[in-house]
């Protein structure tokens, strides 16, 4: 009996699985074809490129959930402006903006929620503010990164290899290789693994 209800559930559970495959194999042609370079073995579910595809660069394995927006603004360059490393993996509703450029490497985990740009608006006295142009720094995040749960990455941050971002962080300066920060602003706390 135990054996044909899970002959069943896995029937169930396949039957409930192939639209969203199929999906995410067209969605997956679409980009493609609009000119965003996608590696082998990519899972991407429901994911925003409003513009730009073209400077999208998805190394092989990675994964992008539900409600990940992948924003490049500004003219083409000579690079794309958003490179994520193989095996990463990017939770819902986390977004990156960038207008020069926002790289992350290999193996990292970015919890839902999360925010990283690479410019912010000149902040001059005269003038509307939105008519202020795009101050840009880019932004590198190492290998083996985790990046908690809305945490925040601003213009001009690298983050070392096997470091930590706290859940909720704002991070505005650089982050050595294996720290640990939080808090808004992110300070350390300790080595990681220690």
């Amino acid at each position: 009996m135990g054996q044909t209800v899970s002959i069943r559930d896995e029937f169930a559970n396949r039957i409930m699985r192939y639209p969203g495959a199929i999906a995410m194999r067209l969605r997956i042609a679409r980009l493609r074809l609009l000119g965003a370079q996608i590696g082998d073995r990519c899972w991407i579910r429901r994911v925003s490129v409003p513009r730009n595809p073209w400077d999208l660069v998805l190394s092989d394995g990675v994964a992008l959930d539900d409600g990940v927006i992948l924003l490049s603004s500004g003219e083409r360059g000579r690079q794309p402006k958003i490179h994520i490393g193989a095996r990463t993996y990017v939770n819902r509703y986390t977004m990156f903006d960038a207008s020069d450029r926002i790289e992350v490497g290999n193996d990292c985990m970015i919890g839902p929620f999360c925010y990283i740009t690479d410019h912010d608006h000149a902040a001059g006295a005269e003038g509307r503010r939105a008519d202020q142009p795009l101050v840009s720094l880019s932004v590198t995040i190492g290998p083996n990164v985790w990046i908690g749960a809305g945490a925040i990455i601003l213009k001009g941050v690298q983050i070392g290899a096997n470091a930590v971002i706290g859940a909720g962080a704002v991070v505005t300066r650089s982050v050595d290789e294996s720290k640990v920060v939080a808090g808004i602003p992110a300070r350390s706390i300790h080595q990681a693994g220690r």
